[in-house]
Parts: structure tokens; sequence; C-alpha cells
């Protein structure tokens, strides 16, 4: 039976075949009008058959059932209770059958269906015999009985009114209805109208075999929140907005996070909100959004024409679902965001689109942005089914807490029953195979190692199902093994390739095949784990590893950090856990014992003129830098900071000493001892074991992506309630920053603004930068390090002050005097406009340039932007003619702003910054950003290039052809960049210099540093053929690449190396492969190789 959507006021319509006759419809139509305007629940069945009688109407309420014959006598009827009835007419008579019978017939068939599938029932029916639209005059009919009543339309009223017996529940006549097989209708159009009832069964059954396929996919989501900006919302919040907003929505997440069953999820009760959804995958995406959709559709038993029409007729709402952009071919997915542009524009069609990032192109798409987190504990361990009254639920924490997605939270549960305590992640894979495998467990195993090994040795990513039958052969795999192998859900078949179905399963068996073929052999397990084709496997690979010794022996050699932070984290095992933090208990100690031995030295005078001279050599704190990862894991779960806050005692103690017994040679020499002493220690001395976690601390080191430990909030209270010398200070402010505790630490914190000027320089900036970032503070304590900041104001110098600035921002100490300070702002841009001349214009520059980088900021961008229109672009045309040449860090946002404006006439300001950037820039990314800004500003205006003088240099002449091509790409629709002979120079320039210099141009115009809006044209996308012959002749000619640059950040061959391997991965085809795999073992390359290898396999479904 169908389970079509029905009106309000509890009126449900079944139908046994579509209505046909007029005298049938406008009894419908009157039995319709009349339920709808009460407030009771009631059931139609119309035209259908009952043991063989057919019946019109028949009407089920909780007061009444009634059978309705319908006649539609157009002239005089005679007739009795018994016998034929005659109509008569101008021109003589007719036999009628008698309409009296037939409504007693039909109640009578009725009540006996009923009876026969509920039972004794109580009472009859009530008959009516209703004539459309009245009974014709000069008619002599039966009167009404108990038995049938009779009359017009007007008669149908009264009878709904009347009270019956044989009366039935809801659920009885939901029963009966499905009993008789009827058809459940939205409404009387769809009763009466083809159209309507074939538009209607189109999406019932597209809706119940929608329900059939994603509602089971869609019940596996586990409740979560999800972050919309700065709020938690629910599912159903997002359910909401996938149905009202007039934006497409896109969910964001890593991969496992349960974005595509939380898709799933919202598409299936969009059903029940009467919206349609069409669910695709981004990975199926080809080019043409229609097949896809067709595609899937027809696997549900309908077409896009038949659906589009239906919800055309029925006024059915479209959501389009696209579940896995990211996993869109790259080159096609510009084409896929404008695909979902134009078929929401067309149909009028919601959006939903998943992803792990960013859209292609999402300016072309008005788009409201959802965050779906990794799982937090709580839903990990709902996820694995556990609950601290499981006996496995201990053993399974470890791998709980480093589970990174749904996905390996559900396998941990899976395995739970299985797995010894401190498992490993390789364990919980195997596990979990063997379960999945069941008794072809061991043979199964065999069959996967093999193949992934032969996946490794072919430098492929799956192979066609041909090649595995052969392999199979080849290894003796029995049908039996190989047909449980494909069952198993590890591997999956995507047209005739097969392949690993999670890349965590390809990883797990690549782990077992290398320790298959490595054996005892220690060497050749390093070999594997220095190897890039075993990147993703290398922990897998340490926790598959059961020999203790041979574990030992690898631990004690290998220099890789992530090894060994994985090792700790728990990833590899409890045996190669405990291993490295031994290791690490060894390493600290030595570490306090080197700090214990050293003493400081003056070699010079001035600035940087200390240096820090140890003592015994300590060959095992050679490699500490490699453990400087691990020991950060361990910092931020809250084990070792108390090691820690005795290596900085030490250091501290030494530092007093030093102090004191250099201070006259110091003072003779004008050496900062206090500043110098701290800096070597802490800061610039990176041989000594303490200086090395120090700087990894401050540099950003300690990777808070991950969730800190329980434990980390009461070893920095300690910490914190016991530091006393500025080394501990020092370490303590940069762990902290971050976490809930800092708004805690904010009293201590005071009481080192309150003696700022006493404390080393790099302590200084380091107890104004934790001031910066702090949030919550009690405002008894903000006010007192307000004044401390106010105090220690022009006694520090102009850079501090500059700082102390920035804090007091921060901490809302700049409010009072903000509003203030906007009549020097507009004083400032009023003097712009009143005055002409250089001086104005650089002025105009400052102003904008404030916008950014000023205490006031915020009143410089308010003001600038409530300008009007022609003021802005009159002020932002002063500001380009006038802005820097020297520190150009804003000058690409003036430029693409200014070009908003539309206006040819802001040339003239323009034109100078198409000038070739400086070689020796001190902003190297800056001056490339600034120089295609301005080629695509004049693009975007239109606005013809001036003549350029020929180089004989490369870079330049390169450099200038992709600056045209960028500028082309504003001017001419994509499909003609590369055919138009407007760019058929700037495109010959880069062929012919592909072996030098043109490579490190394309890089130049798609990488940088600072993005100003993300909106820059990248050449090479823009221009994928030309970029990939660049490429390919790059690649082969490695050594001989050059930069623009001389010096600084984009000096670096392996970069374009790098860049060109990618856009070969992005745009090239099977003829690609073997130059890839030649890299896939180059420790430097051989990741980002594989990658293109994977992404072309992925784009063109390669068969070798």
């Amino acid at each position: 039976m169908s389970t079509a959507r029905h009106g309000g006021n509890g009126v449900r319509l079944f139908i046994g075949e579509r209505i046909e006759h007029a005298s049938d419809r406008e009894v419908l139509v009157t039995v319709c009008d009349a339920l709808e305007k009460g407030n009771e629940w009631a059931y139609i069945f119309a035209n259908f058959n009952v043991n063989g009688r057919q019946i019109d109407v028949a009407v089920f309420s909780s007061t009444t059932t009634l059978v309705i014959e319908a006649k539609g006598y157009t002239q005089p009827i005679k007739g009795g209770v018994n016998g034929s009835w005659t109509q008569v007419g101008s021109y003589g008579s007719r036999k009628l059958r008698n309409g009296y019978t037939q409504a007693l017939d039909a109640k009578n068939a009725l009540r006996d269906a009923m009876a026969e599938l509920f039972g004794a029932l109580s009472g009859y029916p009530n008959a009516l015999l209703a004539i459309a639209p009245a009974i014709p005059s000069g008619s002599s009919l039966p009167p009404s009985d108990f038995k049938v009543k009779s009359g017009g339309l007007d008669a149908i009223k009264v009878a709904l009114s009347t009270k019956s017996g044989a009366l039935l529940s809801e659920e009885r006549c939901q029963a009966l209805a499905a009993h008789l097989n009827l058809e459940r209708v939205s409404g009387r159009d769809a009763a009466i109208h083809e159209t309507v009832l074939l538009s209607e069964r189109t999406v019932s059954s597209y809706e119940s075999a929608f329900l059939e396929f994603h509602g089971p996919i869609g019940a596996l989501l586990a409740e979560d929140q999800y972050h919309l900006g700065d709020k938690l919302i629910s599912a159903s919040k997002i359910l909401e907005m996938a149905l009202s907003s007039q934006s497409a929505l896109l969910i964001r997440g890593p991969s496992g996070c349960g974005k595509s069953l939380l898709s799933a999820r919202i598409a299936t009760e969009c059903i029940q909100a009467g919206v349609l959804p069409i669910h695709i995958q981004g990975k199926d995406f080809e080019g043409k959004l229609q097949k896809i959709i067709d595609v899937e559709l027809r696997l549900l038993g309908t077409s896009v024409r038949d659906l589009l029409r239906a919800s055309r007729l029925l006024v059915r709402h479209l959501v389009l679902f696209l579940d896995g952009y990211n996993e869109c071919p790259e080159p096609l997915r510009i084409a896929l965001t404008r695909s979902l542009q134009a078929f929401s524009l067309r149909y009028g069609a919601g959006i939903v689109i998943t992803s792990q990032g960013a859209l292609a192109r999402q300016e072309l798409l008005s788009v409201e942005e959802t965050l779906v987190s990794p799982p937090q504990s709580a839903l990990k361990s709902q996820l694995a089914k556990l609950s601290h009254e499981d006996e496995n639920f201990t053993n399974c924490q470890a791998l709980l807490e480093i589970a990174l997605s749904g996905l390996e939270a559900e396998l941990i549960g899976q395995a739970a029953a299985s797995l010894p305590a401190g498992a490993s992640t390789f364990v919980l894979f195997d596990m979990v195979a063997r379960m999945r495998l069941g008794s072809f467990a061991t043979a199964g195993i065999r069959a996967l190692s093999g193949f992934a090994e032969e996946l490794i040795s072919q430098t492929a990513f799956s192979m066609s199902i041909r090649e595995f039958d052969r392999f199979c052969n080849a290894t003796s795999v029995t049908d039996a093994t190989r047909h449980a192998v494909l069952e198993s859900r590890l591997v999956s078949q995507r047209g005739d390739r097969l392949s690993f179905s999670h890349e965590m399963f390809f990883y797990a068996f690549m782990a077992e095949s290398a320790v298959r073929v490595a054996r005892k052999d220690s060497e050749r397990v390093q070999a594997f784990l220095r190897s890039p084709r075993f990147h993703g496997s290398k922990a897998l690979i340490l926790g598959a590893m059961e020999d203790d010794s041979m574990l030992r022996d690898i631990l004690e050699k290998t220099t890789d950090q992530g090894i060994l932070e994985s090792c700790v984290r728990g990833e590899c095992g409890d045996a190669a856990r405990r291993i490295v933090k031994a290791k690490l208990d060894v390493l600290l100690a030595e570490m306090v014992a080197e700090t214990s031995e050293l003493r400081f030295l003056l070699n010079g005078e001035g600035w940087h003129s200390c240096s820090i001279e140890t003592g015994d050599h300590r060959p095992i704190l050679s490699k500490f830098e490699v453990f400087l990862p691990a020991i950060g894991w361990l910092l931020i779960q809250g084990v070792h900071l108390e090691q820690i806050m005795a290596a900085c005692r030490v250091m501290d103690g030494k530092i007093a000493e030093a102090n004191r017994d250099l201070y006259k040679e110091a003072r003779a020499k004008k050496v900062p001892i206090r500043d110098e002493t701290f800096s070597q220690a802490y800061v610039f001395n990176r041989k000594i074991a303490l200086s090395q976690l120090v700087s990894f601390i401050h540099s950003g080191g300690l990777s808070l992506r991950h969730t800190p430990g329980r434990e980390l909030g009461e070893a920095l209270n300690t910490s914190w309630n016991e530091a006393s010398t500025h080394g501990e200070f020092y370490v303590l402010l940069e762990i902290t920053k971050f976490t809930k505790q800092a708004p805690w630490a904010a009293p201590c914190v005071l009481n080192l603004l309150e003696r700022l000027k006493s404390l080393p320089y790099h302590l200084q900036l380091a107890t104004m930068d934790f001031c910066v970032h702090l949030r919550n503070v009690d405002d008894a304590v903000k006010a007192k390090m307000i004044a401390a900041l106010e105090d220690s104001m022009n006694k520090l110098g102009v850079f501090m002050n500059s700082m102390i600035f920035d804090v007091l921002k921060g901490l809302g100490g700049l409010d009072a005097e903000e509003e203030n300070y906007r009549t020097v702002v507009l004083e400032e841009i009023e003097s712009v406009f009143s005055e002409s001349g250089p001086q104005a214009d650089t002025e105009a520059w400052n102003i904008f340039s404030r916008q950014f980088d000023h205490p006031y900021d915020g009143i410089y961008w308010e003001e600038v932007n409530n300008l009007a229109s022609d003021q802005k672009r009159q002020f932002l045309f002063k500001a380009l003619k006038g802005a820097s040449t020297e520190y150009v860090s804003f000058v690409g946002i003036l430029i693409r702003q200014l070009a908003d404006f539309g206006d040819p006439s802001v040339s003239e300001a323009i034109e100078p910054w198409l000038r070739l950037p400086a070689k020796r820039s001190s902003m190297p990314q800056d001056a490339v950003e600034v120089f295609f800004a301005a080629y695509e500003a004049m693009g975007i205006l239109s606005l013809p290039l001036p003549a350029t003088t020929t180089s004989p240099v490369d870079v330049d002449e390169t450099m200038r052809a992709c600056g045209e091509l960028s500028y082309w790409a504003c001017r001419l629709r994509t499909c003609e960049l590369e055919s138009s002979s407007q760019t058929l120079d700037a495109r010959t320039t880069l062929l012919a210099y592909s072996a030098s210099a043109s490579a490190g141009a394309l890089w130049s115009s798609t990488s940088r540093m600072l993005s100003s809006d993300g909106a820059r044209t990248h050449v090479a996308t823009s221009y994928p053929n030309t970029a990939l012959a660049v490429c390919r002749d790059a690649l082969t000619n490695r050594e001989s690449q050059k930069t623009y640059h001389e010096h600084g950040f984009m000096n670096d061959l392996a970069r374009i190396v790098s860049f060109s391997i990618q856009v070969i991965g992005q745009f090239g085809d099977a003829d690609d492969l073997q130059r890839l795999r030649s890299l896939c073992d180059e420790e430097e390359l051989g990741h980002q190789a594989l990658n293109a290898i994977q992404k072309i396999e992925d784009r063109v479904r390669y068969l070798k």
C-alpha cells in the first residue's frame, strides 16, 4: 500500500482505481468538502471492489460508516424497491439497474468484508443513493427507509452526520485499506485526474525506494552536536536549515566523522516534511550532473524527467543532497559547483553538500556552513556501544582515545570482546577483519595481505576484477576464500575496479604484508618504515610486531618523529609505548643533568654576545629533537610537566649564577646580561636539550588539536602554584595560553604584569602575548591587569608600547578611548579629500593600512566602509597611488577593492603595479600577490595591457606570461582560454621555458603566504593543459628549475618539483603514472607522488 502524504483535518483518502464517471467525481468532491470543514478524523474509500461488488464511495468516522451509491441521472426515473428501474426521455424509455438494490447490496457486501476481517460487528453501515446533482423532476423513487436513504448531493451532508452501526477505529480502517489493497492518495485531485494520480504514484514509489535504501544508513547516526559559527546545534536544526534556508548548506568535517550518515538522516526526514530529496555521490560526477542524478533515480525506480514533472505538478520542493564533494576529481570541482548552482536556480531546489573541505568557487553558491567535529569521548563510547560497566571498557579506552573517526570507534566496539589491554590500532583492524571473514579468517587475511602487496608493487590503489582473478589464481586463493573476501566489505568494487573499502584497511594489510615479508629482519622493517610507500602504515607496522626485542631494536634506531609520537599515544601497542616512555624518562633525566653542568660565556659586545658551554658530552641527547613531538603529546596529557619545571629551576639557578659572575664584564661590554642569558637558555640556543624543548613549545609544537588529557588541568594548577622562576613562568605561559586553565592563571599573570619591567625581554613578550589571548577573566583581575599595563606604557620602548596597546585592546582597556579616537580618524579622512598631491595620497594609503595594523583598526575599518560609494572609490584610488612599494602587505587587497567598482578610470593607479616584482623583496610572497592582483584588476576592468619590452631573462618572461594569462582569465570564458589567439604568446612563452623557469612562475601564481580573500585566479587551474605540459617537462628537468626570487622563502627547488607533481596529479592521465611511480621511493617526494597516482586512478579509472 502506498505511503503518500495526506492533508490536514485527519481526512485520509484511498482509491481502488482512478474515478472516471462524472457523478462519482461530484459525489467525492461533496464528501471531501463536507469532511474537511470538520475537525474529526475520517477515512474515504472510493471506486473499489469488495467481494465482487463495486462500491463508489465509503466513509468511515468515529460516528458513522456510510456507503454511497453515486448516480448521474439527468432525466426522470421511475422504480420501486424491487425490479428494474425505468428512465423516461423525450424519445422513449430504457431499463436501468435498481439503484436502491445497488446501494443495499454495496452496504451488505462491505459489512460482510469487515466481519470476515474483524469478526462480529454491532449493527450495519448506513447507505445513501446519491443522485448528482439532484433527483430529476418528475421522478418516482422508493422513499428513504432504515436500509437506504436517497437524495441529491445535498443529502450527503446529512448522511455524514447520521450515526450508524458497524463502526471501525482508525487502526481498523487502515487495516481494511491494506486488506483491500487500496492506494493512498493525497486528495481529490489525485483521485480524479490521471496526471495527478500518475505523479503521486511516481513520487510514492520513489519515496518508498528512497527510504528503503537510505533509511538504514541514516538510522546509524548517533546523536551529536554540530558547529554553526560559534553555536552548537542539533541534527534537527540542520534539518530545519535544509528545508527553509535560501542558501546551500555545506556540512564540513574530517573523514569518518559522520557527515554521510547525517546527510542520509536529513534526506530521509525531508520526506516526512513533504520535501523530495535526491541523494547523489560526488565521486560519481564526470562532468554532467543530470547523468548521475538519472542513474541514481533509475536505481530507485524512476527517472529525472518523471520525478521533476511530478514535483512540479504536486508542488513538492526538491532538495539535492551531494555526499562527498571532496571525492569529486579536482579538475571537475568547479564544474560541479556550477552545476549545483544551475540545478538550484532552474528547479528552485535546495542544496545540501557534505565535504572535507571548502568548495571550489564557493562564492557561486550562497553557503551556510556547519562543521562536524571528530567524535568526542562520550560519542565514541556510544558508537562503540561500550559503557563504564562493560568488562572490556577499560581495555578499549586507550584505543577509543586515539580513534580519530566514528568508523574507528565502531570497529573498536565490534572487536571489543577480543581485544587485549593496550592493543594497538593494527590489532583492532586485524580483529575486525577476522570477525568479518569468519571461518575464512586465516586464508582471507593471507589473500588480503597479498592483495595489498600486489598493489604496493604496482604502485596502484586498485586493480581490475580480471587482475584480481589472476592474482587469486597465482596465489592459490580458493573460490570460497575469494567469495568470503568479496563479501567481507573489506574490499569494494566500483565498476570493474577492486580496491580496499577504506584507506585504513589498505594501510592495515600493507602493514601485515610488510611484517610477513620482513619476518625477523629488523633492517628490512626499518627500510619499510623509511619508504614513502608505507607512509600511512608506519604505526600499523610497529603495532603488528610481537617480538619485543626486535621492536626495541627498531625504536632505538628510528629518528621518525611521527612514529615516536604514535608510540606514546598508544597507536603502536602497549609494548611500543612502554619502550618509548622509558626512553623519554632517561632523556629528560639527562636533560636535567646537562642543564646542571652548563655555564654561560660572554664572547662579544652588545646584543647576541652570550653563549652556553656544556659539560660532559652526552651522546644520548644527540637525537633529543626527534622525541619532541612525543614529549609534547605527553605534556598536553599532563605528563612530564613536573620534570620540565625542575629543569627550568636548575637552568634559572645557572642564569642567576651567571648574572652575578658576569655582571662587571657585561657592564663593561654593554651587554644586557639579564636578557642575554635568558634568551640563550630558552630561545636561541638550539644545542642543549632544554632549549630545544622550550623552543618547540613556544613555536606551537604542542598540538592542541588533540584533546588535552584530564590530568593536564591539575598539573597546570600545581605548577602555577609552585612556580617561582622566570623559566617556569615562560614555559607555563605557552602551555596554558589556549587551555581552559588560562582564566584561572590570570592572577598569576597579573603578578608578572605588575613587575613587567624587571622581567627578561622574552618573558615580557610571552606575558603580553598570553594576555592578548586571554578571555573570560574576572573583572577585578582584569582591571588590575589594565592598570599594570598602563603603568608600563612608555617605559619599555616603542615596540613594547605597540604590544601593550594590543593587550589593552584585547582586555577592553581602550574601549573608553576608542570612540574618542573616531574624531581623529574622521579628521584624517577629511584631510585626504580636502588636499591633493603625493602627500595626500600617502596619507590615504596610511589610513587604508591602519585598517589592518593599528590599535584602533576597527574604527578605521568602520569609517572607511561608511564612505559613500563614490567617495570610497576616490579614497581607494588615492591610497593606491600613495601605496608603499617596500611594504606591500595590503596592496593586493587594495587593488581588488578598487577593481570591484568597475571604473576603468582607475587604471592610472593600477598600471604601476604591473611591473615585475623586485627579486630581493623583503616580502616576496606579498610582492607576487600585488603583481597578480594588478593583472587581474586590469582584466576585470577590460583595460588593455600596456606594451612591454621582451627580456632575455627567462624568469622575467615566465612571470610576465603568467601575469598576462591571469589577465585573460578574467576577460575570456573558461572554454576559450587555451584556444584563444589572445593567450597564445603567453602560453608559448611558458612552453618555451618549461625546462627551466615556467613551473616556478606557475607555482608563484598559485602559492602564497598571504591571501586577501581567496579570489585569486590560479593560472595552473585556468590553463590546465598548458600547466600540465610545463610540469611534465619540469619533472624531467628537476635540477634546472629556477625561482623568480633570488633569496627567501620561495627559493626552493624541492617545492617547485612538489608543485609539479600536484599539477600532474590534478590534470594528468594514465600516461603519467609511470613517471610518478619512479618517484615513489624518494624520501621528499614519494608521498606526494603516491597521492598524485591515487588522484589519477580515481579520475580516469586507470586500466592497466
